[in-house]
């Protein structure tokens, strides 16, 4: 039985003097276990390279071919259609929560003290964290930095099950040296392993994670000094609390859609499922068949000896296409219920308010899941950047029935009053909404004057 990595072995393995070689062993653990395993598998989704549906027709094709002892090669067929379902339902969760930029509710917190791009990198922590299952965000003294679950390996108290320490990990190309970070609460140090060999050697010693640098008066260099965080500046972000990738519920559905519609195309292909019935063949071996069909559906034509009884009827098979349309359908609806997703199909341009908070409501109850996981994981990086009482909140992207909406507020206008009415109204900019006042209050003005 392998050793599980801790961050408590990751200490007896320093002060052994054998932490380079406990860095290697312990990333090439990392990169046999199931989730990183299954995060490659979810990049490949979510780059509509689906893996699923093609490993399993090449299976089936070899299955086939040694129960038939088949020795000729594969009749060529059309790559297979792959849905782009995963990063389609993947997108339209964390953009429904995160889309809109992280607001705080507090007037404690200086965003730009957060960096130019925080609201797109909590955006890209939040989709990495539901299709590997975890992401994580490095606090790098003024801007946050996203680590995927596939180049970051995280060491865990195994008392707590708190993060304590973390190696990053890259390799520009097969052929190149391998480079590690190793994150501590005291600093970082870099190593880097040749790719001849095997050699691992410390390139930058431990170094703290921020630089104070005292000027004088005068404005020339007094000091220097390092200085480290009151935490790991690493933290992990989950996609929900059952720390798992969305894969595992979807890859099921993706698979068996890009089979369903990948053997529409075959059989069309295949005119129709045509098959042939070859009497008094039976001279031939099962290679030498093979290879007398596949001519005869290239070229439609063949030649037979009628003397002896020879005989070559064509027989047909209608596409099942009524079932298999049926069954994407069927797929279609589950996978947006399971999921929880938006299906934009349900919807129309006359629906109503309250049909479309109720085709909103999955995508609600899993986007009250993703944000419980995604607010703690901002205050720990508010706290990091100096800010202890950050209040994060989130404006989900939404669509509403405009043109209802506006009735609703000019009915309710004598009872709210006009200014609030402006307020309320969808479908005006800011810029709109405070020309309205201005142009409200100057006809206040003119009547008082009348009077």
């Amino acid at each position: 039985m392998s050793t599980v990595y801790t961050f408590q072995t990751f200490q007896q393995a320093q002060f052994a003097g054998e932490q380079p070689d406990f860095i290697r062993r312990f990333v090439q653990q990392h990169c046999a276990s199931g989730p990183y395993k299954m995060a490659l598998d979810a990049d490949l989704y979510d780059a509509q390279k689906n893996p699923g549906a093609e490993r399993f027709a090449q299976t089936y094709a070899l299955m086939l071919k040694r129960l038939s002892k088949n020795t000729k090669p594969d009749t060529p067929h059309p790559d297979m259609v792959k849905s782009n379902l995963f990063r389609r339902l993947n997108k339209q969760r964390a953009t429904y929560s995160l889309g809109n930029g992280v607001v705080f509710a507090d007037d404690g917190v200086d965003k730009e003290r957060l960096g130019q791009n925080f609201d797109e990198q909590i955006q890209k922590a939040g989709y990495f964290a539901l299709i590997h299952g975890e992401s994580f965000g490095f606090w790098n003294n003024d801007h946050l930095v996203v680590f995927k679950l596939t180049e970051f390996a995280p060491l865990h108290d195994e008392k707590t099950g708190l993060l304590q320490a973390g190696v990053r990990f890259w390799r520009l190309n097969p052929d190149t040296d391998m480079h590690y970070i190793l994150y501590e609460l005291d600093g970082f140090t870099e190593y880097t392993e040749s790719r001849i060999g095997n050699v691992m050697q410390e390139t930058t010693p431990k170094q703290a994670y921020k630089s104070v640098i005292t000027t004088t008066p005068g404005g020339g260099l007094e000091s220097v000094e390092d200085e480290n965080y009151s935490a790991l500046p690493i933290v992990p972000l989950w996609g929900s609390d059952l720390h798992q990738s969305t894969l595992v519920g979807l890859k099921a559905y993706i698979d068996n859609t890009d089979l369903v519609m990948s053997g529409f195309c075959n059989d069309l292909q295949d005119c129709a499922q045509i098959y042939w019935l070859c009497e008094n063949f039976n001279g031939m071996t099962d290679d030498e068949l093979v290879e007398y069909l596949t001519k005869l559906n290239l070229y439609h034509i063949a030649g037979a000896d009628t003397s002896e009884g020879g005989k070559i009827t064509p027989y047909t098979t209608e596409i099942p296409v009524t079932a298999r349309q049926t069954l994407l359908e069927l797929l279609h609806t589950r996978v947006y219920e399971d999921f929880g997703g938006l299906d934009v199909h349900c919807v129309s341009a006359d629906s109503t308010n309250d049909h479309l908070d109720a085709a909103y409501e999955p995508l609600n109850q899993n986007a009250d899941d993703f944000e419980a996981q995604v607010k703690p994981f901002i205050r720990q990086i508010c706290a990091l950047a100096g800010f202890d009482n950050a209040m994060p909140t989130f404006n989900r992207s939404k669509i509403t029935n405009t043109a209802e909406q506006v009735e609703t507020v000019i009915s309710e206008a004598p009872i709210i009053g006009q200014d609030m009415a402006i307020d309320l109204l969808p479908n005006l900019t800011p810029e709109q909404k405070k020309k309205a006042k201005a142009a409200l209050m100057a006809e206040s003005a003119t009547r008082e004057t009348v009077v």
